[in-house]
């Protein structure tokens, strides 16, 4: 939704300094980002906070957990004195908030509350004549949290990519899914890692290796490119990533059916991209097997 639009739809909402998105497009990108954060962990570091960059006429929201990352952009109206700030969501109260998107009408305030440019900790959510409001995060500067610069790869040195719609390769995904859940319950499996692989004749094939139960698919993807082939390693006629198939696949769970994404590989033990048509990104990383 353009701006124009959004301001047309906040009369309703009384406050002043806030930023007002439209509701069901707001909401559903705040849960997809907050699916990587909102389930914390005893394995790994979680960072349990959407955090959102305020531009002239959008936020980002971002997220990563150390494993994968999630970013999306969503329009908004903001006032020129909120531009340039930072704040944070609790990723459960992110889903939680999320969970019904039509029942705040068609915009929301969101009102951040800082103190001399510092985020308080403190964020109000207007909509659909109720506030809810996060204080979960206490008075902690939110400058350079998290660290996506250092661990998201540049787009542009991406060794191979190829494009595919969620409807092409998300049943690809459940059916693997199944079978490894049929193979753990006769324990002739242990591990959720799969193998992805861009060959050179533009073949993408997902699979899992292992004592003798190997399973193959390969999903119709489009414009499969291997870009970079000097390091392809030499003994192999592919390129190839090994990860967790649950990661890949609650990345790709609220994308539309019809979306198109671009799989971007950036090394055997580096993270992979996807990207998404509205320019949201997610990144997934990588899972050492030797």
């Amino acid at each position: 939704m353009n701006t124009q639009a959004l301001l047309n739809n906040v009369a309703t909402i009384n406050k002043d300094n806030g930023i007002f998105v439209n509701a069901k497009e707001f909401l559903k990108e705040l849960r997809q980002v907050a699916t990587a954060v909102a389930k914390p962990s005893d394995h790994r570091p979680n960072l349990t906070f959407v955090h959102v960059r305020v531009t002239e006429n959008n936020l980002i929201l971002e997220a990563t957990d150390s494993h994968v990352l999630e970013r999306a952009n969503v329009a908004a109206s903001i006032p020129d004195e909120l531009v340039g700030k930072e704040f944070l969501i609790d990723g459960k109260f992110a889903k939680n908030l999320s969970k019904t998107p039509t029942k705040y009408g068609k915009t929301l305030g969101v009102y951040p509350q800082f103190n001399d440019g510092k985020y308080k900790g403190i964020i109000s959510i207007v909509g659909g004549g109720e506030e809810f409001i996060d204080n979960s995060r206490g008075n902690i500067s939110v400058f350079g949290y998290p660290d996506l610069v250092r661990v998201t790869p540049y787009i542009s040195d991406a060794t191979c990519k190829f494009e595919v719609k969620k409807k092409e390769i998300y049943p690809i995904l459940s059916e693997m899914k199944k079978t490894l859940s049929d193979l753990r319950k006769d324990s002739r499996i242990v591990t959720d890692v799969i193998n992805l692989k861009v060959t050179k004749d533009g073949r993408v094939v997902i699979s899992y290796y292992g004592k003798g139960n190997d399973v193959t698919f390969e999903p119709k993807v489009d414009d499969a490119q291997i870009l970079r082939t000097k390091e392809i390693y030499r003994h192999k006629p592919e390129y190839e990533v090994n990860f967790n198939l649950k990661f890949l696949m609650k990345q790709l769970r609220n994308c539309g059916n019809r979306e198109q994404l671009t799989f971007r590989l950036n090394g055997l033990l580096r993270p992979f991209t996807i990207t998404r048509e509205n320019g949201g990104l997610s990144l997934i990383c990588p899972i050492r097997t030797f």
